[in-house]
């Protein structure tokens, strides 16, 4: 089956101490762009997240939105400068003999000292934390799969029958194709009878022969038409095999358009100029389907 490079996902996973929502959002890139916004204490994390959406994820532009719940990200420690506190107790204890008075010790004020007690972050992240969040990924990148899988199929269907349309009008221009020359044979036969009607000359069938190959030659749209059938046989078959396909096919869409053009200056014919033109339009939808393919 063939993805749509657009698609999102979303996944919440609740642990014991933590909570991670993960949101993706992805719209079609010619590569693989990847744009995480993680917090700053979880950045070592980024690369592997990366190759768990990289698994699923071959051709888009991902946004990644990860919310983090619960307690601080990472453990924290309590630092005691304990030489400075015996310095502080016994300072303590020498004005308190100096001015006659009991030594008692404000314990708590001395804790909420910034040059005592200092909250530092242990480095260290908690494993659940990380569990939860890999997890949370997993879940948001498959939701995120399966909507662009079911978008790729609506895609495959669309492009079906465009393909169906193409066929169609390759085979309505090949029919009109023989009338070509023979429209232009008879144009320039009456032109030239016209022309020689107040003179006592007769047409000279060889040169009009000579003169309609040579239109013949020039007007054939054999070629494209058997190229165009080709390219057309060969978007089919690479859209039923499904993967990764998306370049391959704004490949064939781009050839198909070179032989519309071609057709369309070659051949000197009503009908099939107006053919021409519905194949023009049927191929730049398809281009458009194209380019959000996978």
């Amino acid at each position: 089956m063939i993805a749509s490079m657009t698609g999102y996902g979303f996944a919440s996973i609740e642990g014991d101490a933590f909570k991670a929502t993960v949101e993706l959002r992805s719209v079609n890139h010619r590569f693989f762009e990847w744009n995480c916004r993680l917090p700053r204490p979880l950045s070592f994390l980024e690369e592997e997240l990366k190759k768990i959406a990289k698994n699923a994820v071959q051709r888009g532009k991902l946004d990644v939105f990860i919310k983090i719940e619960g307690e601080a990200l990472t453990k924290r420690e309590l630092e005691v400068d304990w030489d400075l506190l015996k310095q502080y107790e016994a300072a303590s204890r020498k004005i308190a003999q100096t001015i006659n008075q009991e030594h008692v010790l404000d314990i708590p004020s001395l804790l909420f000292s910034d040059q005592l007690v200092q909250v530092n972050e242990a480095g260290e992240v908690d494993e659940e934390l990380i569990q939860v969040i890999k997890q949370a990924m997993e879940k948001a990148v498959h939701d995120l799969r399966h909507m662009r899988m079911e978008e790729g199929s609506h895609l495959k269907q669309d492009l079906d029958v465009r393909l169906n349309i193409m066929s169609e009008l390759v085979e309505q221009i090949d029919t009109y194709s023989p009338e070509v020359v023979d429209h232009y044979r008879d144009k320039l036969r009456k032109r030239v009878n016209e022309f020689l009607s107040g003179f006592e000359s007769q047409l000279d069938e060889s040169r009009l022969l000579a003169e309609v190959a040579l239109f013949a030659e020039k007007s054939d749209i054999s070629e494209e038409l058997t190229r165009l059938r080709s390219h057309i046989e060969q978007f089919a078959n690479i859209l039923s095999g499904g993967g990764v396909v998306g370049r391959k096919l704004d490949f064939l869409v781009q050839e198909m358009n070179r032989e519309a053009n071609t057709i369309g200056s070659k051949a000197n014919h009503l009908a099939i100029r107006r053919h021409v033109v519905e194949m023009k339009s049927e191929i730049e939808k398809m281009k458009e389907q194209v380019q959000n393919i996978e």
